[in-house]
């Protein structure tokens, strides 16, 4: 892309990367196939013209900017780290002077930083682009002269470290290469991935998950995951060719605590993917553009570990205040999630995007519409079926056989019992237990400690019929058929409170 942009006769490019020393690679493998000169500028360095090996101590930005009119004809000159001189007015003001006047010249400013945050007066004289992160092949030849640096053996198949280390700088997959040297003798996929998991998280806006449960874990929702489990060969290499598309994701709307949460852990289980949560709390800076760069880093970041699942969790929570937002922010949050709604549209990367919410009517009706995600799931209260799947998988999570409780009796007196307050009612009786002479807990047990808890449902009635209303029209039914439609779990929960 930056040679597109030099030869389209663009005057000034920003490269926003952690990475410099390959943008300056990049920058110099573009001039040698232009022939062009190359010219470098810091602030502790000075003016480098490297053709001429000329050298000038220029501390000033604005000098900084004006010495392009010593320079040679057909230059590309790099100016690292000027990104915080451009408030200044004097700088704006003279950086638009000298635009025009070297563009005459075939002289090309390229600023390189991290970040790039542009005044409004030169939104539209710079042209900001990003320099993506290695790929499978680079990632690849960088672990080949790794291991021809350390004279270490090669794997057979480099597969798995190269997909470990996705996701990462050139940096930081040569410091993880060496690390699973000295860590393990050999290049140690689990040692790449637990590398990168810190140096993600330090990012402060993408966290990797390590999901210790697969589906099997998740009690009922079988319509979810029968549909799942259609997608994920869609991930193969057999199936690309067959003309299948990634997945694109799921959204999950319903009633809190009833496993929404849990199926996106599990899903990663149970695909084999890296799970990233994105914390959109953490997307909002104070700095002008930093919401929206730190956005665009977090997208960039999930495409480069794919194929991996990102999970949005409670995504009413993140999308609050976009119809306001240009009273109250200026505009951020809206731009945020226009980025992430183009993001959602137009990625061919394999990155399954799994969203939760539990106020559907608090989501922007353009995420609901086709072809942001794949399909939109209703998590309705767990069924009687499913309340007894659900007692049998935490009955088992905690060492005890299933077959030894009374499981009809169980069912029976958590009607409207989300999955998190079934899980309750069995960790509340087997606390009981324990405390009366640790003896083995009960039916009994379990079934006071569940009479003992009042259903979340009991005071969302009237928000459960809304949303299984809105379910009907716009959702399909994540849990099995409701043997129970005719008498309403909401009816009998008014009838208990009066």
């Amino acid at each position: 892309m930056l040679e597109n942009y030099i030869r389209a006769g663009y005057p000034a490019i920003a490269i926003t990367t952690p990475e410099e020393g390959r943008a300056l690679d990049e920058c110099h493998r573009v001039a040698r196939d232009l022939q062009m000169s190359v010219a470098t500028w810091s602030s502790t360095q000075g003016l480098q013209v490297e053709e001429t090996d000329q050298r000038a101590s220029i501390s000033d930005p604005v000098a900084a900017l004006q010495a392009a009119n010593k320079l040679p004809e057909n230059t590309l000159y790099i100016l690292l780290d000027f990104h915080p001189f451009l408030r200044s007015p004097d700088v704006w003001r003279s950086a638009k002077d000298q635009f025009s006047v070297q563009k005459q010249r075939g002289i090309v400013y390229i600023f390189v930083s991290v970040q790039f945050d542009l005044p409004r007066e030169l939104e539209r004289e710079i042209v900001v682009t990003s320099l993506p992160l290695p790929d499978r092949n680079d990632l690849e030849a960088l672990l080949r002269q790794v291991a021809e640096a350390a004279e270490a053996e090669v794997p057979e198949d480099t597969a798995p470290v190269v997909e470990a280390a996705l996701g990462l700088t050139v940096t930081e997959a040569e410091n993880a290469f060496a690390l699973s040297l000295v860590v393990a003798g050999s290049f140690s996929a689990p040692v790449v991935a637990r590398e990168k998991e810190q140096l993600v998280r330090k990012s402060g806006v993408l966290e990797i998950y390590s999901p210790d449960a697969n589906m099997e874990a998740v009690g009922g929702l079988s319509a979810l995951k029968e549909y799942l489990q259609l997608r994920v060969a869609a991930f193969s290499p057999e199936a690309q060719k067959y003309g299948l598309p990634a997945p694109r994701g799921v959204l999950l709307c319903g009633i809190p605590g009833c496993g929404k949460s849990l199926c996106a852990k599990a899903l990663a289980a149970e695909w084999q993917k890296p799970l990233l949560r994105l914390d959109a709390g953490k997307l909002f800076g104070s700095l002008v553009g930093e919401s929206e760069a730190n956005t665009r880093r977090a997208l960039e970041v999930a495409e480069a570990v794919a194929p991996a699942i990102l999970w949005l969790d409670e995504l009413e929570k993140s999308l609050a205040g976009v119809q306001s937002s240009g009273k109250t922010d200026s505009g951020v949050t809206a731009r945020v999630f226009g980025t992430f709604l183009t993001w959602l549209q137009e990625k061919k990367a394999p990155v399954f995007v799994i969203a939760t919410a539990n106020a559907v009517d608090q989501l922007p009706p353009e995420l609901l519409r086709k072809g942001r995600f794949d399909e939109t799931f209703f998590v309705d209260l767990p069924t009687p079926e499913e309340r007894a799947d659900i007692f049998a998988v935490q009955l088992r999570k905690r060492h005890r056989d299933p077959e030894k409780f009374d499981i009809p009796t169980l069912v029976s007196v958590t009607e409207n019992f989300t999955g998190a307050e079934i899980e309750e009612a069995v960790v509340s009786g087997l606390f009981t237990a324990w405390n009366d002479g640790r003896r083995e807990v009960t039916t009994k047990d379990i079934s006071a400690a569940a009479k003992a808890i009042t259903p979340l449902a009991v005071g969302m009635a009237d928000k459960i019929d809304g949303l299984r209303d809105w379910a009907e029209k716009s959702a399909r039914r994540a849990n099995g058929v409701y043997t129970q439609m005719s008498t309403r779990p909401t009816r009998v929960i008014r009838r208990e409170v009066k």
